[in-house]
This record gives C-alpha cells, structure tokens and sequence, in this order.
C-alpha cells in the first residue's frame, strides 16, 4: 500500500502538471465563460445569469444546461476571483484524480493482474482525450470523473459488504446526472450493466435506487414538464429527418415498393445511428483525426489517442474476448466498451468526442490490457527491452501530441476556438466611453465573453437579461447597456458620430471592407495571428 501511495501521488502530480500548465490556453469557448459566469452570479447572489434562485439548470444560451459544474466552480471563483484558471480548475483537479479511481477500479476488479492497474493509470495521465478535456471547463469531463467514482464505489460495497460504499455509489451516480446531458442516458445503461455483470438480490440494491429515485426526480421533472429537455430536441438525431430533396432523388430512381421497404424513416435512422456508431471505433477518430467535425475537440493531426495505442487496444480487446466467461473485468469493460458512443450515435453529429468521453476509460484499460498481455507472453530477457521499447515509442508520440496541442491548434483554427474575444473585450472596455459600441457575433455568443471578462455585477446584470429564444435552437443576447451584440455594416457605421465596431476577420471578408483604402489606416486588428486577426477595431 505505501508503494501505491507514492505511485498515486506521483501520477497526479503528473497530471495535474500536464492540465494545468498555461491554464488560460485554449481561449475560453462560449460554454466555458456561461459556466464561469454563472458560477460567478452564485458565488455572489445565489443566483444565476437570468436571476433564477440556486438553479439545477443552467437556462444560459437557452440550451439548458446540468448545474453541477457552476457549483462545483464557484468556490474557486469566491476564492480566485473570475479567470480562466478559477473556471477550469473544477475539470483540472478531477481530471487529475481519475487515473487514481481508475487504478483503484482496475485493481477490484483485476485484483490477480498487479501489472495493469499501473498501467491503466499511467495511460489515462497521458492519453490526449483525457488531457484534453481536463484542461478546459469540459463538463464531460465530471462525468467521466464521476462514473468512473461511482463504479469503483460500487463494486467495493460488494467486496466489503458495506452499504455505505453502495449508498455512496448511488450517490455519485445521480449526481452525474446533474453534470452534463448524455449522463440521462449514460447512467442507466452503466446501471444495467453493472446489475447484469454482480446480479444483486433485490433486497440488498433496494437502498441503491431509492436515492438515486430521489436524486433524479428534479432531472425527470424537468425533462417532462419544462424546458430542460430543450437542448435534447436540437441535437437529436430524430430532429434532422431526410431531407426533400433527398426524398425527391430517391422517388425518382426507384419504385414505391422499394422506397417503403428500403428507403423508410426506419431504414433512414437506423443507417445514420449505426454510421455515428462505428465512426467512433474508426482508426481515424481513435488515431489519426480525432474528431474530425470540431476542431476544438481534439488537437490536430491526432486522434484521442496515441499512435501506440490503436495496436495495443486490438490485442486488448482480442485477449478480453478469448477470457470473456472467465474474468468478470473483461465481461464488464466490453459492455461498458460497446454503450459508450450510444449517447453520441444519436445525435446530428457524424462524430463527436465530447459526448462519448466516457469512452476513454474502457479504451485505456484495453490499452493497458494488450500491453501486458504481450508483457507476460515474453520471455523473462526480454520483458526489459519490450518495456523501454514501449515507453520510448509512447514518449515519442506523446511529444509530438504536445507539439500540435500547444503550438498547432489554435493557430490552425483561431475562429473555431473563438481566438480573440478576450483582447476584443481587453479593447472594448478602454474604450467604454463611446457613445454606440457593436461587438460582432459571428463567432456566436459574445455577450457572455463581455459579461465573463468585465466582471460585470451580477447583481445589476440580472434585472436586466433579455435572452432572445427563436425556436429551438440556442438563443442570444442582443444589447447590454450600449453595446450591440451584432455584425456590424461598415457603410452603416461610417456616418455615425462616436462609435467603436469591432468586426470578426469574416465580417472584414464578407463586405470587402480589406479592399478599401482606409481600410489599413482605420482598423486596428486585436488578435493578430498568422499574419491576420480575427478581430480588428474601428473606432470614430
């Protein structure tokens, strides 16, 4: 145990460095700063942005989300004060403690296999998909953090025999239900198999669900009778059926028969769902691309995982097959392997990283897994070379990960991290004494960038939130005081008297104002990056 001791601490202190350092880099997205803010109105009036009193749901952009993450911040912020750091330490600190639970999890479950608990954390405190969204105020990242928790506490009540470790369990699990939107569906399915996996007698799991009942039944009121389902309905896969077009081409090419017994919205979903399932498995999502529909999930030239793995995870996952009636660990992780991209199959997304992050814990353990099953099939000569061999091939690429992380994912592409808005804002505030302010909105959300960076009082902000809700699409904040939340028009603007317009690269582009000849002489760029900006200042 003392030697585990030291083991752990030296694997957080690992990790906390790797999620920690350069804490303000990648910018803030717009989720990020709501969180922040948020946060930020609790700390200081129990209330959030739009004035409703300790919340469970965030209303925020209108996409209603789980409150957990704000509460979880806003001691930091109390402490801290509003910044980038303070927002994302919540994500950084128990991102650094899930390889701990993890190895603590494998180790119950595995306890004959001394290699792989080790192993397994040491992988997680380096893979690039946990990494990644443990730098950032990720709430999949709690998710993860609490499943993970949850689990570990329930199979140690069946190995202690104390209901407490089973209550502890059922409370984790429903506080993940309060920490990001797939949990709704995630939670029940790692219930089922877990119950499927340790077949419990009723009369000793009766406690375990009478307070996860308790727990959730906010969450189900919610999703029944108000708004809180909102966000649901626009990510839905169901939401976006085959388009008229499409329809149109196929009447046309084949016959009725055909199209009802080929070509129906049963047919139609279920190819969809099962290509967002299988992408999730892909070399090119595990490997080489990540996730290829949002840069701002991945770093570039590189998937969720490290080049090494994709050949350990085949071994792993073929050694797990061949054991599967005998090890109950394998029997658990498979499942847990195959529910994982569930959640994310049925939303609009082709791919998507954030919603199946959960994914990362089976992935690691079959990592691990394939790395010691090699490691026990050597001879005893050879286990040293094989393991240099596999540290140096890790470190070689998780050095090239840091490479395009830190030096390549912003520069690549500064609108999709919405680069700039920080110094936009910088610039704004030292010029709050003109008589008309637009900041442009193409990048999305900018009111809550303003609110986040001036450290605008909730108190006086509350009153006055006008969220704008046009369907069920997320919705926005026009005006705050002077300021126009707006795509400014440049021809509109040069007549007036006392105005600062700060305009997005792709407003400069779309109405050819770089084409014009003042256009070096009045506009000031804010955020230069690869000889552009993405935003630039005009001022009268």
């Amino acid at each position: 145990m003392k030697n585990n001791t030291k083991f752990l601490t030296l694997i957080f202190i690992i990790s906390l460095f790797f999620r920690s350092i350069r804490s303000d880099y990648p910018p803030l997205t717009w989720d990020e700063a709501a969180l922040g803010y948020n946060a930020f109105s609790l700390s200081q009036t129990l209330k959030d942005e739009h004035g409703s009193f300790l919340p469970l749901v965030l209303k925020s952009f209108g996409d209603y989300k789980p409150s957990l993450y704000a509460y979880l911040a806003a001691p930091f912020i109390s402490i801290l004060g509003l910044s980038e750091l303070s927002v994302r330490l919540p994500s950084i600190l128990l991102g650094s403690l899930t390889p701990i639970v993890l190895f603590l999890l494998v180790s119950l479950l595995y306890p004959k296999r001394q290699l792989l608990p080790y192993l397994c954390a040491t992988l997680l405190a380096f893979n690039p998909y946990n990494i990644h969204f443990s730098r950032g105020a990720w709430e999949t990242n709690i998710l993860t953090f609490g499943l993970t928790l949850a689990l570990y506490l329930y199979f140690l009540s069946l190995k202690s025999h104390r209901r407490l470790h089973l209550y502890l369990s059922s409370f984790a699990f429903g506080l993940c239900l309060y920490s990001y939107q797939t949990a709704k569906l995630t939670v029940p399915l790692l219930i089922s198999i877990i119950l499927l996996i340790s077949r419990p007698k009723i009369r000793q799991i009766a406690p375990f669900f009478v307070i996860l009942f308790l727990i959730s039944l906010p969450i189900a009121s919610g999703l029944l009778f108000n708004r809180d389902s909102n966000r649901l309905d626009v990510v839905s896969i169901f939401s976006y059926p085959q388009s008229p077009e499409e329809t149109n081409l196929l009447n046309a090419e084949t016959t009725q028969a055909d199209l009802r017994l080929f070509h129906n919205r049963l047919a139609y979903f279920s190819r969809q769902i099962v290509y967002r399932y299988l992408n999730h498995f892909s070399s090119r999502f595990l490997v080489f691309e990540g996730d290829w529909q949002n840069p701002r999930h991945s770093a570039p030239y590189l998937g969720v995982l490290l080049y090494p793995s994709y050949f350990f995870l085949l071994i792993g996952i073929i050694t797990a097959l061949n054991q599967f009636k005998r090890i109950p660990g394998h029997r658990f992780f498979l499942l847990w392997l195959i529910v994982s991209p569930l959640s994310s199959s049925l939303t609009r997304d082709t791919v998507h990283a954030v919603r199946s992050m959960y994914f990362s814990i089976p992935l690691v353990v079959f990592i691990g897994l394939g790395i010691s099953r090699i490691y026990y099939l050597l001879p005893a000569f050879t286990k040293k070379i094989y393991l240099v061999l596999v540290c140096s091939l890790y470190a070689l690429s998780f050095s090239y990960y840091l490479e395009m992380y830190h030096h390549h994912l912003v520069k690549l592409h500064p609108a999709d991290f919405t680069y700039g808005y920080k110094q936009a804002i910088e610039h704004l505030l030292s010029r709050s004494d003109k008589k008309t302010v637009y900041l442009s909105d193409f990048y999305g959300q900018p009111y809550i960038f303003y609110l986040f960076y001036s450290h605008y009082p909730p108190a006086l902000y509350q009153p006055k939130s006008k969220l704008i809700v046009n369907g069920t699409d997320i919705g926005k904040v026009e005006t705050i005081d002077n300021i126009i939340f707006r795509s400014p028009s440049y021809d509109h603007l040069k007549n007036l008297d006392s105005v600062l317009a700060i305009f997005s690269r792709d407003d400069i582009l779309r109405q050819n104002i770089d084409k014009l000849p003042e256009f070096s002489t009045s506009f000031t760029p804010l955020s230069p990056i690869n000889d552009l900006s993405t935003f630039y200042a005009y001022e009268k």
